[in-house]
């Protein structure tokens, strides 16, 4: 016995709310994907966004009822794909810009400071804090600038990333077995800079 239209009208309804909590869904999955590429599952979102928009109700049930559901589904979707694009926009560049230091970071015989034993050692207090890129140092100057209140526009990030390149380069080819290259803070110039210094012994 076929089922009747208000039958076929709840199961159309409840279809509608499913793919509404899997939107809902979908924005984590997503996210969690972005910020764990290697572990997390591809949402295949945009399969998603197409079964979504190309939905159309059996006009043979179709009521108006329905028809708003289907309507509010469909701009939700459409709103939470503009943000997932923006995520997905904004996660690429940074991505991109990751990989970009890395690269930038390889001069003279290795890769600028990405051994855990590097230091950036900081200005009087003797501090000292692990050199991770070319990004992080530039943000070690512009933290000790600010200590200072100090502007921190007397050097852009360009010069600052060439400057940095170019002295590693020099001290990569001078230093001995026995050294280590690590960055400090001379407060009369107000700059960030790397220097050669004896490897600390631990045993």
């Amino acid at each position: 016995m076929p089922e009747d239209v208000a039958e076929k009208r709840r199961k159309v309804e409840r279809h509608l709310q499913l793919l509404g909590r899997q939107a809902e869904e979908m924005d984590a999955k997503i996210r969690a994907y972005l910020a764990d590429r290697n572990n997390k599952p591809h949402p295949h979102h945009h399969e998603f966004i197409k079964q979504i928009q190309n939905m159309r109700i059996d006009q043979g049930v179709s009521n108006r009822y329905l028809e708003t559901l289907l309507d509010n589904l469909q701009w939700k979707v459409y709103h939470y794909s503009r943000a997932w694009s923006q995520l997905w926009e904004n996660a690429n560049a940074s991505r991109a810009s990751r990989i970009e230091d890395q690269e930038t970071n390889k001069a003279g015989q290795g890769q600028l400071s990405t051994n855990p034993s590097d230091t950036a050692t900081g200005a009087s207090s003797g501090d000292q804090r692990r050199i991770y890129s070319v990004d992080r140092l530039w943000q070690i100057q512009q933290d000790k600038l600010a200590a200072l209140g100090k502007s921190s526009n007397t050097e852009n990030r360009e010069a600052f990333v060439q400057r940095i390149k170019h002295r590693y380069g020099q001290l990569a080819s001078e230093k001995k077995q026995d050294e280590e290259i690590v960055m400090t803070f001379d407060k009369q110039s107000q700059r960030c800079t790397l220097v050669v210094k004896k490897l600390s012994r631990s045993s």
